[in-house]
């Protein structure tokens, strides 16, 4: 079963409708094959303490069809209207994949998962520590600040209600509507607020899962290498709500950069909210990043890192699974920018990592080779997406890169003579966006010698309507819908990137792929 999104109301608003899965196009699968390798991908969790304080949400509204600056800005993404029901997807999402144990086109056993970055919104430790539970099955509680109650932008006090944010709980008493509602159709959701807060007990994948730095993971906003007036503010008790009078906002998103180096607006005289402070909200470093992982009880150990990884504070590393080797890159920039490029050290790695074994090679990164130009640095040189192309193009063990970062689903042909001469890039779309999906991929070799890659898209176990959000499951069903609804990407209000493009073409989704025998 897939979901559509339905007729829109006079507001615009769509209901999800349950429709059959389509069929797969491209290739045929051989019925009979060798596995060599099957794994879910999952991509750009972004498990997200929405209550945080430094988040810059306000900066999201000169996206909004109604900003007179729309396409100047183009998307900014720093405010999402359901960033607060994230870990409740991923529950829902490995609630579905638990129930394929093997590849839908294959038979054969699925080997393990990798989570291609951008596991947490904002590299905070209670988000990366969020997420973990939610993969490893362990108890968590998705609520910071205080317990009692809800300390977003989205909350009910009115004391500072804002119109340009969703508010599920409703109108407080002689303030109008907010935006979302009055003119978008978004609905009143009684109790939402503290269904979303309260602890429960996570499933956890049943396979292995591998890790992958994201730019979310390491930057705050995905974007911005944090210093140590940030990190205090952080966990701090002021949530600021506008610009400091210092800066314009002109100045503020132009040092909001895809390419380094980026900066956050200085708090100075900007007008706050006090909130709870929290220390779990601190900022993580790299290293950090690496011995959480290295803490949690999932399998394998670590889920990739090692301790080399902790001490040295990398975030790349290989393994042998299945019948590929498995290469995990970190292509964020730790100098700031929110797309990507590799440290002239870890490619050089990369290339003896290729050449040192005699298995077919399969890449995973957060950014795909298309983001892949992010040059800015303070220390040593970045390689960007030409030089790591020419390189990976000399080794047609290369078969297959796997992605996220952009939202979408997305299947390209990286080489000259599709299926002969370079291999498949595949991006898959995000939890925290529509469609909410992740994917199965199979890679096989036919009796002929031939390598076949199935990709299946896989939607959480959420139904087709949010009947009720008290549980997990309920809540994320909520939150499908609410992605299939942001007033930003709505195609008929001037949306740059509507639901369609994050959706891929037919043979961006369900595809069977492949290169021939070299």
């Amino acid at each position: 079963m897939a979901f559509r999104r339905g007729a829109p109301n006079e507001k615009g608003w769509r209901e999800l409708e349950p429709v059959p899965s389509p069929p797969h196009t491209g290739e045929h699968f051989p019925a009979h094959s060798e596995p060599l390798l099957l794994l879910h991908h999952l991509s750009d969790l972004h498990v997200c303490d929405a209550q945080s304080p430094l988040r810059p949400e306000y900066l999201d509204r000169w996206a909004d069809p109604t900003s007179p600056i729309r396409d100047l800005v183009g998307t900014i993404g720093t405010y999402r209207p359901h960033a607060m029901l994230t870990p409740h997807v991923v529950e829902a999402m490995v609630t579905s994949l638990n129930q394929m144990s093997v590849g839908p086109l294959s038979g054969h056993a699925i080997n393990a998962a990798i989570v291609t970055g951008d596991t947490t919104d904002n590299a905070q430790e209670n988000e990366v520590n969020w997420y973990l539970a939610l993969l490893d099955g362990v108890e968590l509680r998705p609520d910071s600040g205080s317990f009692d109650r809800y300390e977003g932008v989205i909350d009910d006090a009115s004391e500072h209600y804002d119109i340009k944010y969703w508010h599920p709980h409703g109108t407080p008493r002689g303030l109008e509507d907010d935006e979302p509602r009055a003119l978008y159709g978004f609905p009143v959701i009684p109790k939402l607020l503290d269904s979303c807060r309260a602890p429960f007990k996570a499933t956890g994948l049943d396979v292995p899962w591998y890790a992958v730095h994201g730019n979310h993971d390491a930057l705050l906003q995905g974007t911005v290498t944090a210093n140590e007036e940030m990190k205090k503010e952080m966990m701090g008790n002021r949530r600021y709500e506008a610009l400091p009078s210092s800066l314009s906002l002109a100045e503020t998103l132009a040092a909001f950069n895809e390419v380094g180096p980026a900066d956050f607006p200085t708090e100075s005289d900007a007008p706050f909210v006090l909130v709870t402070a929290d220390v779990e909200r601190r900022a993580v470093d790299r290293g950090k990043f690496a011995a959480l992982h290295r803490q949690s009880p999932g399998k394998p150990e670590g889920h990739g890192f090692s301790e080399k990884n902790v001490e040295n504070k990398t975030m790349y590393y290989s393994t042998d699974i299945g019948g590929v080797r498995l290469i995990v890159l970190d292509s964020v920039n730790l100098y700031g920018g929110w797309q990507g490029s590799l440290d002239e050290e870890q490619f050089i790695w990369l290339e003896n990592e290729i050449q040192t074994t005699q298995l077919p090679v399969v890449l995973a990164s957060h950014h795909p080779l298309s983001k892949m130009f992010n040059d800015y640095s303070l220390a040593e040189r970045r390689v960007c997406l030409d030089e790591i192309t020419t390189m990976l193009l000399k080794y047609p063990r290369v078969i297959l890169w796997l992605a996220g970062h952009e939202h979408r689903h997305h299947v390209e042909w990286i080489g000259s003579e599709v299926g002969i001469k370079g291999f498949w890039q595949i991006e898959t779309a995000s939890h925290v966006d529509w469609p909410q999906q992740s994917r199965t991929v199979e890679v096989v070799r036919a009796d002929d010698g031939d390598i076949y890659i199935g990709l299946t898209v896989v939607d959480h176990a959420g139904p087709a309507k949010y009947e009720e959000t008290q549980t997990p499951i309920g809540i994320a069903s909520l939150s499908r819908t609410l992605s299939a609804n942001v007033w930003q990407k709505r195609e008929e209000l001037g949306a740059k990137h509507p639901f369609e493009w994050a959706e891929g073409r037919v043979d961006d989704r369900n595809v069977v792929l492949k290169i021939q025998k070299h």
